[in-house]
């Protein structure tokens, strides 16, 4: 059953729910027990253009040096490519470094953690367009279609600003949202404890 104050599910047998602490009535589910109604869900709130902006700095820095590393051993310097233009080999470093950021964004966007470091540090979870985990398919997509709002001068992010859910371009077209991790609703546990 659903603990009439908060929702939270509060399983057979329970006489107070985990959550909250409210006591239960009629924890035996019976003929004639009754059942409160969870209440709705609060509205979620939405990642705004600052907070975002901020888990790209963050997310630059921590994928600072894995790039520099594959630029130092492809001959370049920590922070001057140029050496790179020299043994023509700034293409490969290139190539290595985009999927890296790849992995990087996809592998953690998909994870349960839903969010890169950067997201994670800012309270910032990454969900589809009912608030789900979204699947590394739809990480990729995502990050591919980054690119879009790159190309078009950063205007692409801008539409942060207009949007109802405070999606940007490359959201908009992968179908996801950036939720605020304290404003989605817990997670039900699945009665029984089977998964």
């Amino acid at each position: 059953m659903f603990c009439a104050q908060c929702g939270q599910w509060v399983a057979d047998g329970e006489v107070a729910c985990a959550r909250c602490g409210t006591e239960v009535h009629g924890a035996a589910i019976g003929p004639t027990a009754t059942v409160a109604a969870p209440l709705p869900a609060p509205e979620p709130r939405f990642g705004g253009f600052w907070r975002r902006f901020a888990t790209m700095w963050v997310d630059g820095v921590v994928m600072f040096f894995p790039t520099a590393i594959v630029r130092v051993l492809l001959g370049g310097s920590v922070w001057d490519t140029s050496g790179l233009f020299d043994n023509g080999q700034v293409l490969l470093a290139t190539m290595i470094n985009l999927g890296l950021w790849w992995l990087y964004s996809a592998a953690l966007e998909s994870s349960p953690a839903q969010g890169t470091l950067g997201q994670q540090l800012l309270g910032l979870r990454v969900c589809d367009d009912r608030l789900r985990r979204i699947s590394f398919l739809r990480a990729t997509a995502r990050y591919a279609a980054q690119w879009i709002s790159i190309l078009t001068c950063g205007i692409g992010y801008l539409v942060n600003l207009f949007t109802k859910k405070r999606q940007t371009l490359h959201d908009l077209v992968a179908g996801c949202v950036i939720a605020r991790a304290e404003s989605l609703p817990a997670a039900v546990p699945v009665p029984g404890g089977q998964s």
